[in-house]
């Protein structure tokens, strides 16, 4: 099994430099007690194996794939740079469901409103599912999670409006919760282990909340849909015929496509 996170470096200024997706492989695999003690292999994600270390100098018609290149796990981010890994702008909330890797980069995009990305490990396919050009629609994303009934839940970074926006596999959006009361953010949304109660925390002045529904009945199946769900129409990422052509040349969905085109490859 493997153990995957994102780092998060910045400086105690607050200014960020590049995020980097890592995963962690551990020694000992038997998930039992300790065992992470045993050491492991830290990782970043990459796309292609290439020379170069700059996305930018990615070549035009290559198939590319998410590949994972060892890093010092005592200077991952520099090591990360130095490989040539993927630079994010802001990596905070991640979740894991049906098989999809759930993250969020909350400064990025053209409006630098953020992104919100799904990879999947069964295949290495990373897949842009949104980005936000709009603060109405959503602002800063940070944590993260699929409910128990299968819709995705984001909290906002306290930027502005500091809400829980849900986003349901048929494409239809929804403001959960908004934090009118004292401008904190809402952090942390998950759920009781029988999928009755969700929790939610405000940031300040440190307040965790259990709501309860009625809320749908647990469904896995719908879980699993929202890992391969075509994002609302004003959620997915805007791309060029040219672009939509390309990803229909190289057998990649126009998710993948915006990906890659994000983060710098010449498409």
């Amino acid at each position: 099994m493997l153990f995957l996170m994102k780092l998060l470096q910045s400086t105690h200024q607050q200014v960020f430099s590049p995020s980097f997706f890592y995963r962690f492989i551990p020694n000992d695999r038997s998930q039992k007690p300790g065992a992470l003690q045993k050491g492991g292999t830290l990782q970043a994600a990459a796309i292609e194996e290439l020379p170069t270390t700059t996305a930018s100098n990615f070549y035009t018609g290559q198939k590319f794939g998410i590949v994972w290149k060892d890093v010092h796990p005592e200077k991952p981010n520099l090591d990360a740079q130095e490989k040539g890994c993927i630079r994010f702008s802001r990596l905070e909330g991640a979740y894991f469901a049906g098989g999809v890797f759930w993250f969020d980069d909350t400064s990025a995009g053209e409006a630098k409103k953020g992104r919100v990305y799904r990879y999947f490990p069964a295949t290495n396919t990373l897949e842009l599912f949104y980005e936000s050009s709009d603060a109405n629609h959503l602002e800063a994303p940070d944590n993260i999670c699929i409910t128990p009934w299968g819709d995705l839940w984001i909290a906002e970074d306290g930027a502005g409006s500091d809400r829980i926006i849900g986003v349901t596999p048929e494409g239809e959006t929804y403001v959960f919760a908004e934090n009118k009361l004292n401008g904190s953010e809402l952090a942390g949304p998950t759920f009781s282990t029988d999928g009755q109660t969700p929790f939610v925390n405000i940031q300040d002045p440190g307040m965790t909340f259990a709501i309860w529904g009625p809320f749908s009945r647990r469904n896995a199946g719908r879980q699993r849909l929202m890992g391969h769900a075509v994002p609302p129409k004003h959620f997915a990422p805007q791309i060029s015929d040219k672009l939509a052509a390309f990803a229909e040349s190289q057998g990649i969905s126009p998710l993948e496509a915006a990906a890659f085109h994000r983060h710098g490859v010449i498409l």
